[in-house]
């Protein structure tokens, strides 16, 4: 990964430790509006310009100048380390990003057919205007559909807990609290947020109301099953990050030993 023009880049700009180096490319990169302008504008650069070879040479960099004087294997050993940590930190940045995106894709779907759900049964005929055998059923049958309503806004509410958690969590442990959102992935998310919680305001409203009939709800999940699904989330996107480094840095063995431990998990 090293090359004289790195090499003279590092020295020019500064040598960092992995996370530094990975921080100080997010904060250039969060400036385009997207993931993807952000790739395209990288798309024709050369390879010693490209953010994983500056990230990798702003490492090296760092670790050859805390280690001046020791032995050379074990230097270069803690280069290979570091600049490992560097790429995998970069590729969950990126996973975060990616992810994000397709969770409010596809959970936004899902949130607008549930305001459309709740419009049907508002829009449904009046129990009074029906005769009594079929207002009975039909009394009936409108409390399970709300029941049924509420239970999907209340699954749609817990997983936008577990998403809010999950990358509060890998912000904290592995940047240091800073939000790695590029600008459509933080749209995108503010999104899907307010949609769901214009659902359960709404469901609010319409419960005091009196204006949905409804059977006994089932609980929602307790703490410690958020608690479960938020460190099997974290867990699995760390996974998924380091798969993706070991691919970059040539290492698949190490690639293929996470997939088979998921995989004999499941």
């Amino acid at each position: 990964m090293t090359s004289a023009a790195g090499r003279r880049l590092a020295k020019l700009e500064g040598a960092l430790a992995p996370r530094e180096a990975v921080l100080t490319w997010l904060v250039d990169a969060q400036q385009f509006p997207s993931l993807a302008d952000h790739a395209r504008s990288i798309a024709e650069l050369p390879v010693e310009a490209a953010p994983l070879s500056v990230i990798g040479e702003r490492v090296e960099a760092s670790v050859r100048a805390s280690m001046k004087g020791q032995p050379h294997d074990a230097v270069l050993d803690a280069v290979r380390r570091a600049i490992g940590d560097g790429v995998f930190l970069f590729a969950l940045a990126l996973l975060v990003n990616t992810e994000t995106l397709e969770f409010a894709k596809v959970e936004g779907l899902r949130a607008s057919a549930v305001f459309y759900w709740m419009g049907a049964l508002l829009g449904g005929p009046r129990a009074a205007d029906l005769p009594p055998t079929e207002a009975k059923v039909y009394v009936r049958e409108l409390a399970d559909a709300w029941t049924l309503w509420r239970s999907v806004v209340d699954r749609l509410s817990v997983d936008v807990q577990i998403e809010r958690e999950t990358r509060a969590i890998l912000q904290h442990r592995y940047f240091g609290g800073r939000d790695v959102f590029f600008a459509d992935a933080s749209q995108a998310w503010l999104e899907q947020v307010d949609l769901v919680e214009r659902l359960v305001s709404l469901g609010g409203v319409l419960s005091r109301a009196g204006a949905t009939p409804t059977k006994q709800r089932r609980r929602s999940e307790g703490r410690g099953a958020v608690d479960a699904r938020v460190a099997e989330r974290v867990a699995r996107l760390v996974d998924d990050a380091r798969v993706r480094a070991y691919e970059i840095l040539g290492d698949r063995p190490k690639a293929v030993a996470i997939m088979e431990r998921r995989l004999l998990a499941d």
